[in-house]
């Protein structure tokens, strides 16, 4: 059985927020990379690619038009919905992610493994102006699905047509 369940969409503030911590461990990770090199200088760029790609989680993403709204899908499997953000913007959509690193003990047996947290960030410029208030995420089975109509003409316009056609 298929379950949706609705996701709350942020603030731009707030995704900032979460993305500054996305962005603080690829930094970490990024320096560490230097410091693994013995600290030689000159490779800052693929220090920060290598760190990406290493903590980054890659997302499948497909936008589609259908006639008065966007239609966004991100496979983001490994993810919950509560580790996912979501933020819209009339013309941009931000998705970020990262997952707590889980720790397995077993008793009896010193072995217990730490999970790297997973993270993902995907910033999508939209080709149509969107109505913020109408747009809704949900999430299902690792498929995050966010439906976006398009802002509406100028009201204003409509009234003074109106107006012309009665007059």
């Amino acid at each position: 059985m298929t379950h949706h369940t609705d996701l709350n969409l942020v603030s731009v503030h707030e995704l900032f927020e979460h993305t500054q911590d996305v962005y603080n461990l690829i930094a970490r990770r990024a320096f560490e990379i230097f410091e693994s090199r013995g600290h030689i200088h000159g490779n800052d760029r693929e220090d920060w690619l290598l760190a990406e790609s290493e903590l980054l989680t890659p997302v499948k993403f497909h936008l589609s038009v259908s006639g008065d709204q966007l239609t966004a899908r991100a496979e983001v499997p490994g993810f919950s919905r509560e580790e996912i953000k979501v933020s819209v913007e009339p013309r941009r959509l931000s998705i970020s992610g990262k997952t707590e690193p889980h720790e397995n003990h077993q008793s009896g047996k010193h072995a217990h493994s730490v999970k790297h947290p997973q993270l993902m960030f995907r910033v999508i410029d939209l080709p149509a102006e969107v109505d913020l208030s109408k747009a809704r995420a949900t999430f299902s089975d690792g498929t995050l699905e966010v439906v976006m109509p398009k802002a509406a003409p100028a009201k204003s316009v409509r009234v003074e047509t109106k107006l012309a056609m009665s007059a």
